[in-house]
């Protein structure tokens, strides 16, 4: 009897020791709950609840006899130096057997080295920054697409404007002055000085925790440009949108997902967002989206975004690559993900499929071009993609 408990208290042991606890495994998510990133954090910690209960309600992982799957949340609370501890806390105390996010790449940049630091798979579910998966760590997957995605799409954008109105040729850039707006704004440049049919009337950084862009607006219309290439977030979204209405400035807009194509800028917002293009891994009119986008928006009573979608296709991906491991060792799991493939019928990003090269980033990766038109936001390249045509109605800038 003393022999057959201790056998059971060893295998207790064994399977706390794998993140495993009852009938669960655990797997940690971190991002910004509360403070100024709460936004984008939080959509992306929804996205993961939804991805979550959505398998545990399949019947969990089914190649582990149906295990249910724990999430425990980190909340970064926006500052990076929290990002450190959380991660810390999920995986010491939280017995996690990975760790998903952040929202941004401010927190999830050390994110990443705690995770290094203890060996323990990282999924990158939504930012960009090429830094994570350019073979300097170990133990981190990138889902999303990277910074020069991001860059090809605003060129193809700028090609798309082109081809429908060749003479809007001057074209100005404003970008947060964080490490993000950064690397946006090194490749934007290299990028536009190769095109001689285009001019650069004005490069502008603005804060990135501002409270206002009435001063990075105002020098933006002084340069008389016919687009305006905005980098940023949702917040910085609706101060730029306010600022461009204030001093009736009205160029074309093309603008990275989080700052142009979150479909909360049209609650927010209402007719100022009209027309602006977004270049954005997501697009909630894409078929393999539409299910989910229903789902989210019944439990959370509102709509599927960009970090909400990203977080929860980087959940799925983790959980995909949980179910089809060994085990729950960190080395079961980092042999899954350099296995794994996701093929483009179960899409619900601009990704033609997930397949990892060496380095952890995304093989499959891409972006589309979505535009608010009227009550809806949809996508308008390319044209195998779109559903339905750009419209470029506002270009006076005067």
């Amino acid at each position: 009897m003393k022999r057959l408990s201790a056998i059971l208290f060893g295998a207790a042991l064994t399977i706390a020791a794998a993140g495993v606890h009852a009938e669960t495994v655990k797997v940690g998510a971190v991002y910004a709950l509360t403070g100024a990133g709460a936004v984008g954090g939080g959509d992306g910690m929804r996205g993961t609840e939804l991805a979550i209960e959505q398998i545990n309600a399949a019947g969990g992982l089914k190649n582990h006899g149906g295990i249910q799957v724990e999430l425990v949340k980190g909340d970064t609370q926006s500052k990076p130096i929290n990002a450190v501890g959380e991660t810390e806390r999920l995986i010491n105390e939280g017995k996690v057997v990975l760790v998903m996010g952040a929202a941004t790449s401010n927190e999830t940049l050390p994110l990443s080295q705690v995770a290094e630091k203890y060996g323990v798979p990282h999924i990158n579910t939504i930012p960009q920054n090429e830094a994570m998966t350019n073979g300097k760590l170990k133990w981190t997957w990138s889902a999303t697409v990277i910074d020069s995605d991001y860059v090809d799409g605003i060129m193809n954008a700028l090609e798309m404007i082109h081809q429908t109105k060749p003479e809007l040729t001057r074209v100005a850039v404003l970008v947060p002055d964080n490490e993000y707006g950064i690397e946006m704004g090194r490749l934007l440049k290299a990028e536009l000085a190769k095109r001689k049919d285009l001019t650069l009337t004005a490069f502008i950084e603005y804060g990135a925790a501002a409270q206002e862009l009435l001063q990075p607006a105002l020098k933006l219309k002084a340069s008389r440009p016919d687009v305006v290439i905005q980098v940023g977030y949702f917040r910085a979204g609706v101060l730029a949108s306010k600022a461009y209405e204030q001093f009736d400035f009205h160029p074309v807009v093309i603008g990275t997902g989080g700052m142009s194509g979150d479909p909360k800028l049209r609650a927010e917002l209402g007719k100022l967002v009209d027309g602006q293009f977004a270049v954005t891994p997501f697009a909630g009119d894409l078929p393999a989206a539409i299910a989910v986008s229903q789902a989210f928006e019944k439990k959370f009573n509102q709509p599927l975004t960009l970090n909400s979608a990203l977080g929860y296709f980087g959940t799925l991906v983790a959980l995909r690559a949980l179910d089809e491991a060994k085990g729950f060792t960190s080395e079961d799991i980092a042999a899954s993900l350099r296995q794994l493939k996701i093929d483009k019928s179960q899409m619900i990003v601009a990704s033609d499929y997930v397949a990892f090269d060496e380095n952890g980033r995304n093989k499959g990766r891409d972006t589309v071009v979505t535009q608010f038109q009227g009550d809806a936001l949809v996508t308008v390249w390319p044209p195998e993609k779109a559903r339905a045509k750009p419209e470029i109605k506002k270009f006076n800038t005067n």
